[in-house]
């Protein structure tokens, strides 16, 4: 009689000595980049800034966020995630355990974080764009790097075509004055309802803030031109992550090193040249020729914000690899180890600062003060992260996530 087979041992968090520390230097890193995106709309209305504050150094401070940093760490902490993905799954195969029930309720947990996140903390959320872009990755798994990287490449021109069919369609209808009337009526709703909002968040009460947040995502879910942008942006970076993860460049990084090096100034270049003709088409009020400069300038626009968060990448990756650099690079691996609490910390603190049911800042602050105020969150959270990690396995929020996808209680302390 055949011995029954053993079962497959089961995953668990990854444990320090497993951990690759120049992915959670880039993870703090795209936090602090974060962060100073998101300041400006947690400060105020982020539409109306330019409008707000017309000062030199605003103004300058608003370009340089859109032209370096919107989108970029984004992207950046995006890829993290397929690339994370890919080494689960790597993980996983090695010691014979099954990965996708583990994946899917570590998505799920997150899904649970991400909804209490957007709906009653902040409307700056991403975490449920990463559950549902998440579970696309699973039909990946098992696909070629070649075919990821068809994929990815395919799924970066949606924009072009979202582009050229909403530019059409606007075109049609205005042609009819019926529909022409109901498109300025639909502007003037959304133009009230912002207007209602910002109010809310300047004057309201907690209640009425989070019932204008519930309407907000409601309005995105049901947009459809939100799902092509996420299979346009953050699907193409899961992707490309996913492939980097296949090809175990980051578990072999010293091989790959004069790889990093050789394409450092490429991403540079390209990562600027697209983004300043991007950037300059958008400025064009009234451009002759909108089927090609809109669709043109969102595929440039998609092209040059991953390539320059490869550069910055590549810079901190370089950098880590040198014997002075890893004790001042190693404050950011702390904050990159517990990424998801720091990430749900800057919203605790940034809607106390700004919201009405806190200090009531809401729209006083401009883009160059929002960036000496980044700076000052982000270096009190990094001597936190620092503080936390020298007593504690993981983040409370990392914990939590842990707890949640294991179904069991993790060990905290070291």
């Amino acid at each position: 009689m055949p011995a029954p087979a053993e079962p497959a041992p089961a995953l668990g968090p990854v444990r320090p000595k497993e951990r690759i520390e120049v992915l959670d230097i880039l993870r703090g890193f795209a936090l602090f980049g974060i962060l100073l995106v998101n300041m400006r709309v947690f400060s105020g209305p982020g539409e109306l800034s330019t409008q707000l504050f017309t000062g030199s150094a605003d103004r300058v401070a608003s370009g340089l966020i859109e032209f370096f940093a919107q989108q970029k760490f984004l992207s950046l902490f995006t890829f993290l995630f397929g690339l994370g993905f890919a080494l689960q799954m790597g993980r996983a195969k090695a010691r014979g355990a099954r990965f996708a029930p583990i994946y899917c309720r570590r998505l799920l947990g997150l899904l649970l974080i991400g909804v209490l996140h957007g709906f009653f903390l902040a409307d700056v959320d991403t975490l449920q764009a990463y559950v549902l872009v998440g579970f696309l990755l699973l039909f990946f798994r098992h696909r070629s790097p070649r075919t990821i990287l068809i994929t990815a490449f395919v799924c970066l021109l949606i924009p072009i075509g979202r582009d050229a069919v909403e530019l059409k369609l606007r075109e049609i209808h205005l042609a009819n004055p019926q529909a022409a009337e109901e498109i300025r009526r639909e502007d003037a709703d959304q133009a009230a309802a912002r207007r209602a909002r910002l109010e809310a968040y300047a004057k309201g009460t907690y209640g009425e803030i989070v019932v204008h947040r519930a309407k907000f995502w409601k309005r995105v879910y049901f947009s459809l031109d939100f799902y092509p942008s996420w299979l346009g942006e953050e699907f193409v970076m899961f992707l490309l992550g996913l492939y980097v993860g296949r090809r175990r460049i980051f578990e072999n990084l010293s091989v790959h090193l004069p790889f990093i090096r050789k394409i450092l100034w490429w991403v540079l270049g390209l990562g600027l040249l697209c983004t300043a003709v991007s950037y300059a088409m958008s400025q064009l009020t009234d451009p002759a020729l909108p089927y090609l400069t809109r669709p043109l300038g969102s595929l440039l626009w998609a092209v040059g914000a991953p390539a320059l968060s490869f550069f910055y990448a590549s810079i901190l990756i370089l950098l880590a690899q040198r014997q002075i650099w890893k004790p001042r690079l190693y404050p950011l691996a702390t904050a990159g180890r517990m990424a998801l609490t720091n990430y749900l910390l800057q919203s605790v603190i940034c809607t106390t600062i700004f919201y009405s049911y806190g200090l009531g800042l809401y729209g006083q602050v401009g883009p160059a003060a929002g960036v000496s105020l980044t700076v000052l969150i982000f270096v009190t959270q990094i001597m936190l992260s620092v503080w936390w990690m020298r007593r504690f396995r993981f983040g409370p929020v990392e914990w939590l996530w842990r707890t949640l996808t294991y179904g069991k209680l993790q060990p905290m302390r070291l």
